[in-house]
């Protein structure tokens, strides 16, 4: 296997294309964690796309605080030594979580089974339906984890449908991508500027 370039460079967020949703908790901690440490750690971004694989988050605190010039890590994404892995799904289902899950209409060519099958048209609309279900199960005492390999799988995503999703300025619900790198990336935070 070929050596990775990594390259650290600086980029203005505003040029970064997201294919993620943020969390809002998660967003003002990293956002006051930025502002006491006034460093991060870089952003792992496409070099040729400028998609953000790794970050988004971060990228979001720093635009919220201002910074137009912030360390990102350039890789080239479409490398074989980077690919999608999926967040398995934990649930621990209730009789109500049960009974929402079989009043859920479910239609489309691309499924997932939580114990009934539930459908849509599009991996993306996958993924938001996903997202609704998971939060509406969380309402009701629901337990929804996510892991690296054991649970419900969702469906895949792919490379060319997260550049898609970027590409058209759309985001996919917080946390959808697993990126595995077969590289080490530094973890080093960066002083900002």
């Amino acid at each position: 296997m070929d050596a990775v370039s990594i390259t650290l460079d600086y980029a203005d967020p505003r040029d970064l294309k997201p294919h993620e949703d943020i969390i809002k908790s998660r967003l003002n901690e990293t956002i006051i964690s930025v502002r006491e440490t006034r460093s991060i750690v870089p952003i792992i971004v496409d070099e040729k796309s400028l998609l953000v694989i790794d970050g988004h988050h971060r990228r979001e605190a720093l635009l919220v605080l201002g910074y137009r010039n912030i360390p990102v890590y350039y890789v080239n994404y479409l490398d074989s030594s980077i690919s999608v892995g999926v967040w398995y799904r934990k649930l621990t289902l209730n009789s109500i979580g049960k009974m929402f899950l079989k009043s859920m209409k479910s239609e489309g060519s691309i499924c997932l089974e939580i114990e009934y099958r539930i459908c849509a048209n599009s991996a993306f609309e996958a993924y938001w339906k996903l997202e609704l279900i998971e939060q509406n199960l969380r309402k009701i005492g629901v337990s929804v984890e996510r892991s690296p390999n054991e649970g419900y799988k969702p469906p895949t995503l792919s490379k060319e449908i997260i550049l898609n999703v970027a590409s058209k300025g759309l985001r996919l619900p917080p946390k959808s991508s697993r990126h595995l790198y077969d590289f080490i990336i530094p973890k080093d935070r960066v002083k900002l500027q």
